[in-house]
């Protein structure tokens, strides 16, 4: 017969608290040391629902977008296929969504797509404005700007600003029978490695949220846009798709893990 067990539980409350901080103060004093890479959580929340509206870089206007994107030595532009039904493209992606953890609030980031040193595409985000303000290693620290995507009723409404005015505006209704569809794994694996514009990238990790998503594609007959971005010129006036991510996407992030 097993013994019986100690209910008392004040000892353990103590031991557990004294044992988890010891390990967390460990962790800061290696991360200080530069020999651990730290690691957050890093939650796309499903609502309001995350948005991907994808667009062509124009064919007479990807020499120039290149040069005015000003990568970093040893990059270049890469087309992906977004969808498993269609060809890869060079594309401009802008992604409105709310994210939770170290960082929260209502972010807007415009990225393309870049060869990594294997040749495989990976994100580079070119610009990034969120509600609250953020940090990144290409700006440092920079002040919070307007981002809103509000869902009312069946009605999503996108608006991102700056104090010189609005730069993207965008509404589309959303229906039952809009359709579902399957996201390429070169889509998903782009996000394992997350370069920024001067070369520093976030290696990120995620779960079936993520390689399973349930996304659909709004019709492009429901969908409005307005684009006053620097990035208009380069792009085709409509959008190659326009995909809503319908629940939560987890990821943890080593955040510039090259530096």
């Amino acid at each position: 017969m097993l013994p019986v067990t100690n209910p008392a539980r004040i000892g353990r409350r103590i031991l557990k608290r004294l044992l988890y901080s010891m390990l967390a103060l460990r962790d800061a004093f290696m991360i200080l040391l530069g020999k651990v890479q730290p690691t957050i959580a890093f939650t796309v929340e499903a609502q309001p629902c995350s948005v991907y509206f994808n667009f062509r870089i124009r064919p007479d206007r990807q020499d120039a977008f290149s040069r005015y994107i000003n990568l970093a030595r040893g990059l270049e532009l890469a087309p992906i296929r977004c969808l498993e039904v269609e060809e890869p493209d060079l594309l401009l992606t802008l992604n409105v969504y709310r994210v939770s953890g170290l960082v929260s609030g209502l972010r807007a980031e415009w990225s393309t797509y870049i060869r990594d040193s294997e040749g495989k595409p990976r994100y580079m985000v070119l610009e990034a404005r969120c509600g609250s303000g953020s940090m990144d290693p290409v700006n440092l620290f920079t002040q919070p700007d307007r981002v809103e995507h509000v869902i009312t009723a069946n009605r999503v409404d996108t608006l991102v600003a700056s104090n010189e005015g609005d730069l993207f505006r965008s509404g589309f209704v959303m229906a039952d029978d809009d359709p579902s569809v399957a996201v390429h794994k070169e889509w998903i694996i782009a996000n394992d490695t997350i370069y920024w514009r001067n070369g520093i990238y976030d290696r990120t990790y995620y779960d079936a949220s993520m390689i399973d998503a349930p996304v659909r594609s709004i019709p492009l007959k429901s969908v409005t846009i307005r684009d006053l971005t620097h990035w208009a010129p380069f792009l085709e006036p409509e959008a190659k798709h326009v995909l809503k991510y319908e629940g939560p996407l987890h990821f943890m992030i080593n955040p510039w893990v090259n530096i």
